[in-house]
C-alpha cells in the first residue's frame, strides 16, 4: 500500500510536470483521473512524479499512468537537442519546432541531452587522477586510450568492459547480423559533480566516506544506517546500441557514429550505430530508491525486420516451468579476442514479459496505450520508433535501504528496497537472459547494501582493488 504522507511530498516537490497535477477535482463528481496527463513536447526534465488523485493513490495499477507519464516526459526531455557548449543543457526547451527539426528521420544533426552527460568511466581516470570538470574539453583516458571528443562503445556485455574487466552479469547479445550489441553508461551533472567534489572516485576515499557516514548515522541514533547517498535528481542512463548495415533502414533509428572494439578487443574503428535500448534512472525527493524507466526500439523483436529475432518461431525459446524465458540460448561470456563474426550464432530473442495493458478503465492509459499517444506526438521524428516497456518504482519509499556489505542475494526480499512495483522490469537488449526475474531495483539494491545508494558505478569503485 502506498503511504499518503509520501505522496504528499510529491505535491511539495518542484516539478516541470506541474500542469499534470491539475486533475485534482471534487471526488463527488465523476471524472477521468488521468485527464491532466497530456503528452507534451518539452525539454525540461521532470523532477517528480505527478500526484495521483486521492481515490486511486493506494492502487499501484491505477497509479501507473502517472509514473509512465513521468517516464515519457523524461525520455523526451533527455532526447532534446543539446547545447554544443554546456553539457546536459537543452537548446530552446520550450520550442517543439526545435525538437522536431533536429530529431528528423534522416539522422540527427546534433547530440541529444543525455549523450552530453559524462560517461561513467570518466569519473575514474588512471592512478586516481582528478576527473575532468563537467564542461572540460580536455582529452580523457578511455578503454580505447586517449580520446578527444569521440564516442566510445567499449562495453559488449551488460556489466563488463572487454580489455579492462570481464565482470558481465550475463553473456553478450548477438543480433541477426552476427554483431554484438554495445552499451554505455552516462551520469548527469548532479551526480558527477557530487562524486568529483567528494573524491569518491578514489577507492580509499569512498571506503572511508562510507565508514564515516555509517558511524555518524549510528551515533545519531539511526537504527538502519544507509551509507552515503547521492543527491536528489541524480540521474543515470544506460544505452544499448547495435551496428547498422546496408540492409538496415537507418531512418527508423536514432543513429550515431562511435568507436567500437575490433575482434582483438582492444583496437577500435568507427561504426554507424542505432539506438535499441535506453534505461533512465532518476532519484527524486519522494522516491529515494529512484524511479526506473526502460525504453526500446519497436523493431527489437517484432516487425518486418526485427533486430534480435528472425521473424519466425524457430528456433524456439527455452522454457522454464513450461513458460518461454525469452531467448533460445545464452552465448558464453567473452574476453578478448572476440569470436570471429562468421562463427557467432544470433540470439533468437522474444519478449517474455508483456508491456503492461493496465489500467484499462477508463481506456487509453495503459502503458501500451500511452505509448500510442506519445508515438503519435512524436510522429515525423525518429523517436516515434521507440516505446516505453515499463516503469518501476517503490511502493513504500519511506523504507530505508539498509547498509549491509555482507548482503547475500539469496536472502533478498522486496521490502529491502521498498517493495518494487511491478515485480519485474526487463529490457530485452539489457536483461535478455533473465527477463522473467529481472528487477531494476532488486539488482541495484546490491549496490545500496554496500552503502553507495543504488549506483553500480560507485559499487564498482568500492569493490575495485586497483
Amino acid at each position: 500500500m502506498y503511504k499518503l504522507i509520501v505522496f504528499a511530498l510529491i505535491a511539495m516537490a518542484t516539478s516541470s510536470c506541474a500542469d499534470n497535477n491539475s486533475n485534482q477535482t471534487d471526488l463527488n463528481q465523476p471524472t477521468d483521473p488521468y485527464a491532466g496527463l497530456t503528452p507534451l513536447l518539452s525539454g525540461d526534465i521532470p523532477l517528480e512524479v505527478p500526484l495521483p488523485p486521492a481515490d486511486i493513490i493506494d492502487d499501484p495499477v491505477l497509479s501507473r499512468p502517472f509514473f509512465d507519464t513521468f517516464s515519457w516526459q523524461s525520455f523526451i526531455a533527455l532526447s532534446w537537442p543539446a547545447d554544443p557548449v554546456n553539457r546536459g543543457v537543452p537548446i530552446e526547451p520550450n520550442s517543439p519546432d526545435m525538437f522536431r527539426q533536429t530529431n528528423t528521420t534522416v539522422g540527427s544533426s546534433a547530440p541529444v541531452v543525455w549523450e552530453t552527460y559524462r560517461e561513467g568511466f570518466e569519473l575514474f581516470p588512471r592512478n586516481n587522477a582528478v576527473p575532468p570538470e563537467w564542461n572540460s574539453t580536455d582529452p580523457v583516458q578511455t578503454p580505447a586510450g586517449e580520446i578527444n571528443g569521440d564516442r566510445v562503445l567499449a562495453m559488449v556485455t551488460k556489466g563488463g568492459i572487454v580489455g579492462q574487466q570481464n565482470q558481465a552479469f550475463s553473456g553478450p547479445l548477438i543480433d541477426q547480423n552476427r554483431n554484438y550489441a554495445r552499451f554505455e553508461v552516462r551520469i548527469n551533472q548532479i551526480e558527477y559533480d557530487q562524486v568529483r567534489r567528494n573524491r569518491w572516485y578514489d577507492k580509499a576515499t569512498i571506503d572511508s566516506a562510507i565508514a564515516d557516514t555509517v558511524a555518524a548515522q549510528i551515533s545519531a541514533g539511526v537504527t538502519v544506517p544507509q551509507g552515503i547517498q547521492l543527491d536528489t535528481n541524480s540521474l543515470e542512463i544506460k544505452a544499448a546500441w547495435r551496428e547498422l548495415t546496408d540492409q538496415d533502414d537507418k531512418s527508423r533509428y536514432y543513429v550515431r557514429d562511435a568507436l567500437i572494439a575490433n575482434e582483438d578487443g582492444y583496437n577500435y574503428t568507427i561504426a554507424r550505430m542505432g539506438l535499441v535500448g535506453l534505461h533512465i534512472m532518476q532519484k527524486t525527493a519522494a522516491f529515494p530508491q529512484w524511479v526506473w524507466s526502460t525504453f526500446e526500439h519497436v523493431d527489437n523483436v517484432s516487425g518486418p525486420h526485427p533486430s534480435f529475432n528472425n521473424g519466425t518461431a524457430a528456433p524456439p525459446s527455452l522454457l522454464a516451468d513450461d513458460e518461454p524465458v525469452g531467448y533460445n540460448y545464452e552465448p558464453a561470456g567473452i574476453d578478448a579476442p572476440f569470436p570471429n563474426r562468421e562463427t557467432r550464432e544470433p540470439v533468437q530473442v522474444t519478449r517474455a514479459v508483456p508491456i503492461p495493458t493496465t489500467p484499462n478503465n477508463p481506456p487509453g492509459y495503459s502503458t501500451q496505450e500511452l505509448n500510442q499517444q506519445y508515438r503519435a506526438l512524436l510522429k515525423g521524428t525518429v523517436w516515434e520508433n521507440y516505446q516505453l516497456i515499463v516503469t518501476q518504482w517503490p511502493l513504500d519509499p519511506s523504507l530505508p535501504s539498509p547498509y549491509n556489505p555482507q548482503f547475500n542475494p539469496e536472502n533478498y526480499d522486496d521490502t529491502l528496497s521498498g517493495g518494487p512495483f511491478p515485480d519485474y522490469a526487463a529490457n530485452v537488449t539489457m536483461e535478455t537472459y533473465f527477463q522473467k526475474s529481472s528487477s531494476c531495483m532488486e539488482c541495484h539494491y546490491h549496490a545500496a547494501a554496500y552503502g553507495v545508494d543504488y549506483s553500480w558505478i560507485l559499487f564498482d569503485r568500492v569493490i575495485n582493488t586497483q
